[in-house]
């Protein structure tokens, strides 16, 4: 059994017998959307998950600057953005990573499960970030 196993064996115990309660995940997820405060937040405006099946989440935000189309599937976000130009910053609660946004487009793989939100600058250099969405 590796590291990795091990974990995982652990998270599950903790998860059976030690679940965390839901408010503190609803404060966990609050103090999270605080990181943001100076970013104009783009709201869920569009969502369609399939109910059966393995298919792909797909969301559309909207700000008054930006709009950001996500389809979440198998730990890749790809994404359509208008509005802004440069790089989109897919953020977890444990991580960041920047991708580049070409023609409107960026891909990101190997994403955690989990929540997770886009950050992007407008293109008048406002920041704008999506709400966080579990993937």
């Amino acid at each position: 059994m590796n590291d990795d196993d091990f974990l995982d064996v652990l998270r599950a115990a903790a998860e059976e017998f030690d679940p965390v309660p839901a408010g503190v995940l609803r404060d966990a997820s609050a103090a999270l959307a605080l990181r943001a405060l100076d970013a104009e937040l783009a709201a869920l405006v569009e969502s369609e998950a399939l109910v059966r099946g393995d298919g792909p989440l797909v969301l559309a935000f909207e700000s008054d600057r930006v709009t950001v189309s996500l389809e979440i599937h198998d730990g890749v976000v790809r994404g359509l953005v208008t509005g802004a130009e440069g790089e989109a910053v897919v953020e977890t609660p444990r991580s960041r990573r920047a991708v580049p946004i070409s023609d409107g487009w960026f891909t990101a793989t190997e994403v955690p499960a989990g929540l997770v939100r886009i950050r992007v600058t407008a293109a008048d250099g406002t920041p704008v970030v999506t709400q966080w969405t579990s993937s």
